[in-house]
């Protein structure tokens, strides 16, 4: 482990596991989110989609009884109580028979091959309790498969990636995309091998990779760049997440959800106490997250996603801004003209070469007079004796108004100019600029920024 992720990791573990466990913790809901199949029961009946349950085994009778050739040929198989992804089989087809078998078999992650003898003697051991939780008597659970998306095949073909949103209080407060390796067997799970990948809350971009607590930027088997991927209906994930911990009345938790590639969303899982590795995917403590929005009420989920977008989002926007030294912003930004101490909403125009206010805010600066005079915003298509005798008339006003030529649609034409000062409002950046005056009345916005004065932004159209 290098030393940045051996720091993190340790200080990470301080400063959030005790304070976590302590404080934020539903303890009173704990054994309730323990049993999978109660979670998904009582998220279906309220409309939430989960991974389908295919068949349930309770004890050895049931076991000795089954029917094993109704198993799909491909599925999941699980414990009821299960922690750490312990426990878990993934079969992904089935086996042909050959002369040496004389049993079903199923093909699992990396080829390997389990037997229906080696499958009954697993399921014992998830009846007997090994990968439960208290260690007590489990159920097995045989799920149905998720089909993967697109992108995330892309990731791996060993397995299927689950995102995983912490949630306190109705509101999303971390995420990380787990991603399966050849070393963990198509397992998501970070303990077994899998990659965590943080993901910036806003705009649900890829940010930082770990794996097995060391940072890395490619997957190992795919090669594939893992920073900088945006994740596919992250509003929807964000919103399925809220909406479970509603239903399940718990304060805190961190809600597992797969793509499936035919029925969107679904939820695989809700754990009580989420592991802190997704701290270190998102290099930043889980324990200030919790205590700034402790004191939060929200009324509705799109408030919710509203809040955790403008409290944790940004991760993304500030790495990419330490590297290129530019400021991220939005197709549209508020702005303050200072001559008039207002502010304005304002459209990023980067087809536009200069900033362009409405002739109204030209007016409240000062400058009516002079527009209403020369009738400076009714100004003919350009012709030389019209250019000249006009910027006589306004150099013998001392005027701070100058005409400078602009191409319209109908060629070029003089556009009246003055010198402002105004604010991209949370960027702390002034700009001292010559702006164009234009009739913006029937115009949604009355201001626009043009390319000139953008030099030291970039522009986010996701914003």
């Amino acid at each position: 482990m290098d030393k940045l992720s051996q720091y993190v990791k340790s200080l990470h573990t301080v400063l959030g596991m005790n304070s976590r466990n302590l404080l934020f913790v539903d303890r009173k809901n704990t054994k309730l989110l323990n049993s999978k199949l109660h979670v998904k029961n009582k998220l279906q009946k309220n409309g939430i989609q989960t991974s389908k349950t295919l068949f349930c085994i309770r004890n050895k009778n049931e076991l000795e009884k089954f029917d094993f050739s109704i198993i799909p040929k491909s599925f999941v198989l699980k414990p009821n109580k299960g922690l750490g992804g312990e426990g878990i089989i993934i079969a992904y087809g089935k086996k042909k028979k050959k002369n040496e078998y004389t049993e079903d078999a199923w093909i699992m992650p990396n080829n390997e091959v389990i037997h229906l003898s080696t499958l009954k003697t697993h399921i014992l051991n998830i009846l007997d309790g090994n990968f439960s939780i208290d260690k007590n008597h489990d159920i097995a659970i045989f799920e149905e498969r998720i089909h993967n998306i697109n992108l995330f095949t892309k990731f791996s073909k060993t397995g299927i990636p689950d995102i995983r949103v912490i949630v306190f209080k109705k509101i999303p407060i971390m995420a990380e995309i787990r991603i399966p390796t050849i070393e963990s067997k198509g397992k998501a799970n970070l303990h077994s091998g899998g990659i965590g990948v943080g993901i910036d809350i806003a705009t649900g971009v890829t940010t930082h990779a770990i794996l097995n607590d060391t940072y890395i930027e490619e997957h190992p088997d795919s090669h594939m760049k893992l920073q900088g991927i945006r994740i596919p209906y992250w509003n929807d994930v964000l919103r399925t997440a809220i909406e479970a911990i509603k239903i399940l009345n718990v304060n805190f938790a961190g809600v597992d959800i797969s793509i499936d590639r035919f029925k969107g969303t679904l939820v695989l899982e809700v754990n009580a106490r989420p592991g802190l590795s997704i701290q270190i995917a998102n290099r930043s403590g889980i324990k200030e997250r919790l205590e700034s929005i402790s004191k939060i009420k929200v009324k509705n989920t799109e408030g919710a996603i509203r809040i955790a977008k403008e409290i944790f989002g940004g991760e993304i926007e500030e790495e990419v801004e330490e590297i290129t030294g530019k400021i991220v912003i939005g197709k549209k930004v508020k702005i303050k003209i200072n001559e008039l101490n207002e502010e304005f909403l304002a459209k990023i125009d980067t087809g536009a070469f200069r900033t362009s206010i409405s002739e109204e805010i030209a007016k409240k600066i000062g400058f009516g007079e002079l527009l209403d005079k020369f009738n400076l915003m009714d100004i003919p298509e350009t012709n030389p004796s019209n250019i000249i005798e006009i910027r006589n008339q306004l150099n013998a006003s001392s005027s701070d108004i100058q005409l400078k030529e602009a191409r319209s649609a109908h060629g070029f034409t003089l556009r009246p100019t003055i010198d402002i000062q105004l604010e991209i409002m949370n960027t702390n950046v002034i700009l001292n600029t010559n702006v164009t005056i234009a009739n913006r009345t029937n115009l949604r916005y009355p201001v626009i920024i043009g390319r000139r004065d953008l030099r030291r932004f970039l522009i986010d159209i996701t914003k």
